[in-house]
């Protein structure tokens, strides 16, 4: 019978941090608005970071991964 309350309180436990997490992702604000120049300098530092990692791989001594 012990187990039971036991299992019964966590799983209240994890209902209720669950429960209250929901109004932390249901945010009203919309994201802040960026220029195109900012959307473009943020996607090209993207894809030179994506270009060096690979670079980066290509010289893994174990070789590709595919």
């Amino acid at each position: 019978m012990k187990m039971k309350w036991g299992r019964s309180i966590f799983l209240a436990g994890a209902v209720l941090m669950g429960v209250c997490s929901l109004p932390g992702c249901a945010s009203n604000t919309p994201p802040p608005d960026r220029s195109q120049q900012e959307i473009k300098g943020d996607s090209d530092r993207m894809f030179d970071k994506m270009k060096q990692e690979e670079r980066a791989r290509g010289k893994d001594p174990e070789g590709p991964t595919r």
